[in-house]
């Protein structure tokens, strides 16, 4: 017997050879018959649409800022932000010593914002609650953002919207 080299013609029907006995054979066994059991536990994860932005990491920790008066708050993100929608309206810092939010510096990157108050926080005798509030549900005056428009999940229940709050405690 010779065997000799196949050239592409040969390959080409022998490629529509096998694909038409590959699906004659599933027809044949596998069409009208239930799934295997395997198959049907056989866990499949698709994403819906697309992941709000969470709030990855905000610094410093809280034992850091308890002693420091006058500390600034960085937050960072898991995904780009319109940095358009971090606004003193959608960032509100309150101290639980005064009425007034708390007057300061806010600078937002693509990843990073940054709150530094003008002064210190404002305290009482003992100190004070401070309580940074990021809004992701419409207010009125906005919400904050990713770079495709999707609201930030600030309750963390996986949907966007919903407001981000942490609060520290300063010691006086």
């Amino acid at each position: 017997m010779k065997l000799h080299k196949m050239n592409s013609w040969h390959k080409f029907l022998l490629g529509v050879f096998t694909g038409a006995a590959i699906v004659y054979t599933v027809k044949k066994y596998m069409c009208n018959r239930p799934l295997p059991e395997a198959f049907k536990s056989f866990p499949i994860h698709f994403k819906h649409g697309q992941t709000p932005p969470k709030v990855k990491s905000i610094y410093p920790d809280r034992q850091t800022f308890a002693f420091r008066h006058d500390s600034p708050i960085w937050i960072e993100f898991d995904m780009p932000m319109n940095n358009a929608s971090i606004t003193k309206e959608t960032v509100i810092v309150r101290s639980s010593a005064s009425t007034e939010p708390v007057e300061g510096l806010l600078d937002a990157g693509s990843r990073i914002m940054m709150f530094r108050p003008y002064g210190e926080y404002p305290m009482d005798e003992s100190g004070a609650e401070i309580t940074i509030t990021l809004l992701g549900s419409e207010t009125g005056s906005g919400f904050i953002m990713d770079e495709q428009g999707i609201a930030l999940d600030g309750d963390n229940d996986g949907k966007a919207g919903g407001d981000f709050e942490y609060t520290y405690r300063i010691i006086k």
